[in-house]
């Protein structure tokens, strides 16, 4: 079906239905392109290094493009260079099972740009919050904990909790991390997550260690998270295994990623890349002060700017990487509702790095760095600019008059 628009009462119409898409496009984007993780939260780098004369380098990079190929398909992987003229290789690359594929491919990418700090030195492993990588000069697939190498994070980012609530405090953290280290070992092979009373608890095991090994890490790993207490926030970094506890949800929504078909999950990283793509252009426009130049130009001038941008910025906050940050849609249909409603700042989600804001955007727009954000409340501080003459975001013009096709 379609029809065409020759009043400024259809283009104001035709405006509201591309506003509640965009709106609607941002408010669900954290769950298509969700937060892969990729915050460092441990560096190894062993003592021994590498025989200059031996090439160790070109061995190591071809070492982490098979692991890349093996991450890419299934998520994880192990594999190992033996050459004649330096040290082998034995490398080991594991995603946590909440991230989907896309996730866990930017999270590899930003292990492996990471973990060359240890070179030339012939093992090294990270830690960051959605996966793990690792590399030795023999094989460790099967050790499940090291007492040397081990190690707790403890971190203040969130403080901790005192006086009375310290004790009901620790009894939930106790009891989270437990429930997770039983699933994990029993049910949930090898990775569990779970929340209560306010804690949210997450435990993965590498593949290679196996039931008994995933089940010694995960217990050594609860006694020791335990140790951060009365701290909001603590990770255990075991040779086999990952375990985190926290106050702020920091896992995806449904656990476990399956597999699915390869279809279905060619399509789920085709609409992600292009809700990310689209998100990327808005967040630059904002930090410009040009959120208006979103809305389509084909609409004409008679569309209300300072409402688009608005809207825009609502839905902004629905992409912050924080779920409490993030708005309930009770709360998206109030601030929609009523203009006089103030509307916070939103914090850029850590998916959309400086480098990937810097680059050349796909509406032929530059970024303007001398520009500083001055959205305080809607419609008082922004002064938009003029918008673009050519057709952008939505679908281009092929004339004067509005053509919707549905």
């Amino acid at each position: 079906m379609a029809f065409k628009c020759h009043s400024n009462q259809c283009k104001i119409a035709a405006f509201d239905v591309v506003i509640l898409a965009v709106a609607t496009l941002l408010c669900f984007s954290h769950s298509a392109v969700s937060d892969p993780r990729i915050s460092e939260v441990g560096l190894y780098c062993g003592t021994h290094r590498a025989s200059p004369s031996g090439n160790y380098v070109p061995v190591f990079t071809k070492e982490m493009g098979r692991l890349q190929e093996l991450v890419s398909k299934n998520n994880w992987g192990t594999h190992s260079e033996e050459p004649s003229s330096t040290s082998p290789i034995y490398g080991l690359a594991q995603c946590f099972q909440d991230l989907s594929n896309i996730d866990c491919l930017q999270c590899f990418a930003a292990s492996r740009t990471k973990l060359p700090r240890c070179v030339p030195s012939v093992s090294g492993h990270i830690y960051l919050d959605g996966c793990f990588l690792r590399y030795d000069n023999y094989s460790f697939y099967s050790e499940d904990t090291d007492p040397l190498r081990d190690t707790v994070n403890c971190t203040t980012q969130y403080g901790g909790v005192a006086g009375e609530a310290e004790v009901v405090f620790g009894k939930s953290v106790g009891k989270v991390v437990e429930n997770v280290v039983r699933v994990a070992v029993n049910e949930g092979r090898g990775f569990a997550v779970g929340e209560g009373e306010g804690v949210y608890a997450l435990a993965q095991c590498w593949k290679t260690v196996g039931e008994k090994g995933c089940g010694d890490c995960l217990k050594k790993a609860g006694n020791e998270v335990r140790g951060c207490l009365p701290k909001k926030e603590g990770r255990a970094l075991n040779s086999g295994c990952y375990l985190r506890y926290s106050t702020v949800k920091f896992y995806n929504q449904g656990g476990e990623h399956g597999d699915g078909d390869d279809s279905s999950r060619k399509r789920t990283i085709i609409t992600a890349v292009s809700i990310l793509a689209a998100v990327v252009v808005i967040w630059k426009l904002y930090q410009s002060n040009r959120l208006a130049e979103a809305v389509d130009p084909c609409l004409g001038d008679e569309f209300p700017e300072r409402e688009a941008s608005r809207v825009f910025q609502i839905g902004l906050l629905c992409t912050q990487a924080s779920a409490s940050l993030r708005p309930s849609m009770a709360q998206v249909a109030c601030m929609l509702s009523n203009s006089n409603l103030d509307v916070p700042i939103p914090k850029q989600p850590p998916f959309l790095n400086s480098r990937l804001l810097s680059q050349t955007a796909p509406l032929g727009f530059s970024m303007d760095n001398s520009s500083s954000n001055t959205f305080q409340k809607i419609g008082v501080s922004y002064s938009p600019s003029q918008s673009s003459s050519s057709c952008s975001l939505i679908r281009p013009c092929k004339s004067e008059e509005t053509i919707l096709e549905a």
